[in-house]
C-alpha cells in the first residue's frame, strides 16, 4: 500500500495487520515493513498559528450539525456513537526496510532498524514509539564540508517527535580525525566538535573547515569567526559567511601585515579558499600590497601524505608528511 505518495514524502508499505472491533473496543495488531520510503526534512519549520488565534466552524457547518438535521444524518451520527470517545488499542511494528531514506538540513542517510508503536488509554490516546533507528551510509553537511556519518543511533522511548541522538560525523581522508558530535534529543541537541587525538579548539575548527592545521594571524581568526556564525547564526550570516556562501567558496578571509621573529614581514593579504572534493582544495592569495597573487593546490594522498603546490612570486612543490602524537 501506498501511504503517501508526495514529492517530499514518499511511503510504501507492506505487511499484515488485525483489526478486532468487541464491546466498542477497537485493538490493531501486527507488522508493517517499508518497501521504499523518502522524507525530505523542509529547512524551516511549519509555520503554526499563534495563541490568540481562534479557529471558528463556518454558519453551514454549524447548520449541518444543528437541531434541524435530516434523518439519515442523525442514524449515521447514533450508528458510530459507540465509537466516539473510545482510545482505539495500537500495538505495531514497524521495520525500516531496505530503502528507508532521509534527507535534508544538511543530512543525507538511509535508516535502518525496527519501531514498536503503541497508542492505547494509558497513553492518554498519543502514540508512543520505543526502539532504535541507525544510519547506514550517511553524510551530513556542516560547515561548508561533507562530513561522513561513522555513528548515528535515533533512540526513541516515548514521543515521536523527539528521539535521543548519537551522531558522529566525521571529515574524511585527514591525518587527524575531526568532525562534530551531536548528542541529546531532536528538540534540544547539543552539538559539539569532535577531534582524536583531543586538540584546542581553534585547531579543531581549522582542521575541519580548512583540511589542515591554522596558521597564525588572521587566518585562524577567520576560521574562528566562520565557526561562531555557523553555530550561532543559524541562517543568518555574516558578511564574509554570506560573501563566500554567495560565491560559492569554502574560504574568504583576510589576514593583516604581521612581524615575524626572523626579522621578516608578510603584507596584508585577501585569501580565496575551495574544496573541489574531499582531498583537492585550491586557495588564491593575493597582497593587497603587491601586485601579483599566489595559487596554492593541496591534495590529500593519504591521511599522512599531503601533495601541495603553489606558483606565483614564489614557486614550489612540497611533500608533506603529517605524524600526530599526543
Amino acid at each position: 500500500m501506498r501511504v503517501s505518495a508526495r514529492a517530499d514524502r514518499r511511503l510504501a508499505v507492506t505487511g499484515n495487520l488485525q483489526l478486532k472491533l468487541m464491546d466498542s473496543k477497537l485493538s490493531i495488531r501486527g507488522g508493517l515493513k517499508a518497501d521504499q520510503a523518502l522524507f525530505i526534512l523542509p529547512d524551516e519549520t511549519t509555520p503554526s498559528l499563534g495563541g490568540d488565534v481562534v479557529v471558528r466552524r463556518s454558519a453551514t457547518a454549524r447548520a449541518n450539525t444543528g437541531p434541524g438535521t435530516s434523518g439519515p444524518a442523525v442514524q449515521t451520527a447514533n450508528a458510530s456513537s459507540a465509537l466516539k470517545g473510545a482510545v482505539p488499542d495500537v500495538a505495531i511494528t514497524l521495520d525500516m526496510g531496505p530503502d528507508f531514506q532521509v534527507q535534508g538540513r544538511g543530512l543525507n542517510t538511509r535508516l535502518a532498524g525496527t519501531l514498536n508503536l503503541i497508542s492505547s488509554a494509558n497513553s492518554g490516546g498519543l502514540p508512543r514509539i520505543t526502539g532504535s533507528l541507525t544510519t547506514v551510509r550517511g553524510t551530513y553537511k556542516a560547515y561548508g564540508q561533507q562530513l561522513d556519518v561513522e555513528e548515528g543511533v535515533l533512540r526513541f522511548n516515548g514521543p515521536v517527535e523527539n528521539p535521543s541522538l548519537e551522531i558522529l560525523a566525521v571529515r574524511p581522508n585527514l591525518a587527524v580525525r575531526v568532525g562534530v558530535q551531536i548528542t541529546g534529543t531532536a528538540l534540544s541537541p547539543r552539538v559539539r566538535l569532535y577531534a582524536e587525538p583531543e586538540m584546542a579548539e581553534a585547531q579543531k575548527l581549522a582542521w575541519l573547515v580548512l583540511g589542515r592545521s591554522a596558521a597564525s594571524g588572521g587566518a585562524e581568526s577567520a576560521v574562528l569567526q566562520q565557526a561562531a556564525l555557523a553555530l550561532l547564526g543559524g541562517k543568518g550570516k555574516g558578511l564574509s559567511g554570506g560573501l563566500a556562501s554567495a560565491l560559492g567558496l569554502d574560504e574568504l578571509s583576510y589576514r593583516g601585515s604581521a612581524n615575524h621573529t626572523d626579522g621578516s614581514t608578510s603584507a596584508a593579504a585577501v585569501t580565496l579558499g575551495k574544496r573541489l572534493s574531499s582531498n583537492f582544495y585550491v586557495a588564491y592569495e593575493r597582497s593587497v600590497a603587491g601586485t601579483l597573487g599566489t595559487v596554492f593546490i593541496f591534495y590529500d594522498l593519504s591521511k599522512r601524505f599531503t601533495l601541495r603546490a603553489q606558483a606565483g612570486e614564489l614557486s614550489a612543490i612540497d611533500l608533506i608528511f603529517t605524524l600526530a602524537y599526543d
